[in-house]
């Protein structure tokens, strides 16, 4: 079962205590479907016939198609209006509105949630119920439809949480802090490999400058404490400069062992220039 079938389960289960959110829940799913309704869902079909004749609606027909995707269907004739004028008949609306044509990315995949409307009046009414559950949607066309849609996990989290599906919540928000964690992971590995390569990389030109300062007369000339840190490199061309540091004798700070580099790079830039 994907995550959008998976909420609009949870959904469907959620008990409207009172008659205007029943009424507006309806209201979403007729304004979304024109009165028309089709569905893979049997849950979304029998919760919009239950919620269409609780708001004195009727049920003019109730059709099942079997196959390799089966498909539910309900005509409804509707003649009430109900005005959204606070925040749990917004979000009641926006409950219907998602079980008539909402859908939510998987929970380890990118957030995405997004919910279709046929006209530019059912979208105008999604953008008012959105904004008075304090919920900030962005707008597209698509297809020739009009889609209101979030990409911001936490108003992800904060929508399911306004329309009722608060196990969804639980599961969505565990799966993007595990998601996260793996992304903070990834970073870490990245950076850890970046400075890797950076150190094996620093450490072969400091090589170079070693191996070719040997052969010359000025090397013995060197400071002691230059030379130990020259023989350890070419010992050691994997380590950093701090744990080339730690390893001399006494050690330095890894601004002691650079400035050590720095007399062998200046040496070896002299002796270049002068070939």
């Amino acid at each position: 079962m994907s995550f959008t079938a998976e909420i609009k389960s949870q959904l469907c289960a959620y008990e409207t205590k009172r008659k205007t959110d029943r009424q507006a829940e309806f209201y979403g799913i007729f304004v979304l479907t024109d009165g028309k309704l089709r569905t893979h869902s049997r849950e979304v079909s029998v919760r919009a016939e239950k919620q269409c004749v609780r708001s004195g609606g009727v049920k003019e027909k109730v059709f099942y198609r079997s196959g390799t995707k089966a498909a539910y269907g309900v005509d409804m004739r509707w003649s009430g209006q109900i005005t959204l004028n606070d925040r749990n008949s917004a979000a009641a609306f926006l409950r219907g509105c998602f079980l008539a044509g909402g859908y939510i990315s998987e929970p380890d995949s990118q957030a995405h949630l997004e919910i279709t409307y046929k006209n530019v009046t059912s979208y105008e009414l999604g953008m008012a119920a959105f904004e008075l559950c304090d919920l900030v949607p962005k707008g597209t066309i698509k297809n020739g439809r009009f889609v209101l849609y979030m990409k911001d996990a936490e108003q992800i989290s904060a929508f399911l949480v306004t329309v009722g599906a608060i196990r969804g919540v639980l599961e969505y928000e565990n799966a993007r802090i595990m998601r996260e964690g793996r992304k903070a992971s990834n970073r870490v590995l990245n950076c850890d490999d970046a400075n890797i390569n950076k150190t094996i990389s620093a450490g072969s030109k400091q090589r170079e400058m070693i191996n070719f300062l040997r052969s010359s007369e000025e090397y013995s000339d060197l400071p002691d404490g230059v030379k130990e840190v020259a023989e350890l490199r070419l010992l050691n061309p994997e380590l950093s400069l701090t744990e080339l540091g730690e390893m001399c004798s006494p050690s330095v700070s890894k601004a002691g062992a650079a400035h050590r580099f720095s007399k062998i790079e200046k040496l070896y830039l002299s002796l270049k220039k002068g070939q």
